[in-house]
């Protein structure tokens, strides 16, 4: 794949020595990315459970973190604990904790500092994507909820363009598959700009519906990809495709989360940036557009990339991009 990504014409003459089709470079060119998909994908899964505790020191005297828990209580009271799930738990670095719990429940967060252990009021996380203030006090932590509308959720810009690049990126590979029309990419971010922030919002409060709103987006989606592409591409394949991109969200949205931390999670738009622009590149748009046109879109992709990656530093990350395109 690096091979092919450096040097395309050099990839594509050796494809001809070896006497493949055009349509089998199709065919390699939707695989190499593809590989790269399925641990990467991220999209319809909607808010994904991680709650953001920001710690405020007040203590007399600085202190350090030793360890932190997660506790989850049956009521208010907290006089009983409940087992948590497996994959809940809370990383904690010098002035953020991160939770991966499920939204309901009554919890409380547990600190070893470096002078004492310190333990929280009990609190409740109502929704997915919870923000709060910790206070760190002499002998106690306070749990203030300061947890905001959904578009300004945590993650949800983050994770409201990865949704966006890896459809994208589903549509290309099924465009270079079976040589469609690049209007199947307009349908498709219609239908994510509408379906994403709804299904975010739907689940912000629970889980119990989730295989019935997945259900229903799969449907919407393929609704409007349809209208879009009624007179051109059969409907069983428009329903695949919608299908494929909603289950592929949704197994890998559940790794990806879960598995990975978030450092690595916001690497991501950055990495699908560049494997979008190579399938794009090596297929499509090097045969239709301009050298100067293609430029000007892939500086456009990944400005998108960048404002989702600022933690790492925004104005480093678009310099570096513009002038390794405009080379």
């Amino acid at each position: 794949m690096k091979h092919a990504l450096a040097d395309p014409d050099r990839f594509f003459s050796e494809l001809s020595e070896k006497g493949m089709s055009v349509k089998g470079r199709h065919i390699v060119l939707a695989i190499l990315p593809l590989a790269t998909l399925l641990p990467l994908a991220s999209a319809d899964l909607g808010p994904k459970g991680t709650v953001q505790f920001n710690l405020i020191y007040e203590t007399s005297e600085p202190v350090t973190i030793i360890d932190s828990r997660l506790i989850r209580c049956e009521d208010e009271q907290c006089i009983n604990e409940i087992e948590l799930r497996r994959l809940e738990r809370i990383r904690c670095a010098q002035n953020e904790c991160r939770a991966r719990t499920f939204s309901g429940g009554y919890n409380r967060i547990i600190i070893n500092f470096s002078d004492r252990e310190r333990q929280s009021n009990v609190f409740k996380v109502s929704k997915y994507g919870a923000v709060f203030d910790v206070h760190v006090t002499d002998s106690e932590l306070i749990v203030e909820d300061i947890t905001v509308a959904f578009y300004t959720m945590p993650g949800f810009a983050l994770f409201f363009i990865l949704n966006i690049l890896v459809e994208l990126m589903i549509a290309l590979i099924f465009i270079a598959v079976l040589d469609k029309q690049m209007k199947v990419v307009a349908a498709v971010l219609i239908a994510n700009i509408v379906s994403f922030p709804a299904l975010w919002q739907l689940l912000a409060s629970g889980v119990e519906f989730l295989l019935l709103l997945e259900a229903l987006i799969v449907l919407f989606e393929g609704v409007v990809i349809y209208y879009f592409m009624k007179k051109v591409i059969p409907i069983y394949q428009l329903s695949i495709l919608s299908l494929i991109m909603n289950l592929c969200s949704f197994i890998s949205g559940n790794l990806l989360v879960y598995v990975l931390n978030w450092e690595v999670v916001s690497l991501i738009p950055i990495m699908l940036a560049v494997i979008i622009l190579s399938v794009l590149a090596l297929t499509y748009l090097k045969k239709r557009y301009s050298a100067r046109f293609i430029r000007v879109f892939t500086i456009s992709i990944m400005v998108l990339a960048c404002v989702s990656n600022s933690n790492y530093g925004m104005e480093f990350c678009l310099a570096h991009a513009i002038s390794t395109l405009c080379k």
